[in-house]
């Protein structure tokens, strides 16, 4: 298929290639789509196609206003590789009207998709064999899109380098999560981190962090910087069903659309921004 050349195109292959070794197969059949000249099926806007900035995957298994194509499984892990390339990228399946569950389209400004491929394209040359989900054991010293999710899900500054902080935050997270405390990501830790992920681990997506936890919750009746960057943040990237004031109250309406991105993005829906919420916006 043809995408864009640059930053989208890059992010979008990411996006495919671990589609097809963590999703579903993409196979030979001719129903895997880039470029096209064309508006959107059914309405006159130019469609993200047109751009060649958004791909359609195996097309005739999940065609166009088909609902459940995928297992609540695969929607875990669409959603973890989305978290890996910082939600740039947006998927028809999350759409809060007519479902598109075949598209993937780069949903962001040009800056912030630069960013999220120069990351990917300064990953680690010859990486280890993957483990849990398709990630690669990351230790200090290594860098790429892997390292950058363990620092988002561990609420530290993504920048895909494994130095001292991030070891120092592992360890601590293994310790409070009763594994091996070697500061190394390997199976056991990936597996707790994908469980977390997928809102399957002890617990709920928004549960207060243990000492341990080098994160922050938002609820209910929290006010101040945080809560307005989270709202910012909720309005820029959701805009679909995101539209908070970003006055720094965490009210009702904050907590509705928490609710709501956390339920796209397979987390347990308790309308509190916990860890794992924080560390899947990016926060």
């Amino acid at each position: 298929m043809t995408v864009a050349d640059g930053p989208a195109g890059d992010v979008l292959m990411y996006v495919l290639g671990e589609f097809d070794k963590r999703v579903e197969d993409l196979d030979a059949d001719a129903d895997d789509w880039g470029y096209a000249n064309r508006p959107i099926v059914g309405g006159t806007a130019t469609s993200n196609h047109a751009s060649a900035t958004a791909v359609d995957a195996n097309a005739t298994r999940h065609p166009l206003a088909a609902r459940g194509t995928f297992s609540g499984a695969q929607v875990a892990e669409i959603h973890r590789i989305l978290s890996e390339v910082d939600n740039v990228v947006r998927w028809g399946g999350d759409y809060t009207g007519r479902k598109d569950e075949m598209h993937f389209e780069i949903n962001a400004p040009y800056s912030r998709v630069a960013a999220v491929a120069a990351r990917l394209n300064g990953g680690t040359p010859s990486p280890p064999s993957p483990g849990p989900g398709g990630h690669a054991t990351v230790r200090r010293g290594s860098t790429g899109a892997d390292v950058a999710l363990v620092q988002r899900y561990l609420g530290l500054t993504a920048d895909g380098v494994f130095g001292a902080d991030t070891e120092a935050a592992v360890k601590r997270y293994q310790s409070a999560q009763g594994l091996s405390v070697d500061g190394i990501v390997g199976a056991a830790t990936w597996g707790r981190i994908n469980d977390g992920l997928s809102g399957d681990d002890p617990g709920n997506g928004g549960d207060d962090p243990s000492p341990e936890e080098p994160a922050t919750t938002l609820k209910r009746g929290s006010t101040g910087p945080a809560v307005t960057a989270l709202q910012s943040r909720l309005n820029a990237w959701f805009p679909a069903y995101s539209h908070l004031k970003a006055d720094g109250v965490y009210g009702a309406a904050t907590e509705s659309v928490v609710r709501e991105f956390q339920g796209r993005a397979g987390l347990a829906a308790d309308g509190i921004a916990g860890p794992r919420t924080l560390a899947a916006l990016s926060l």
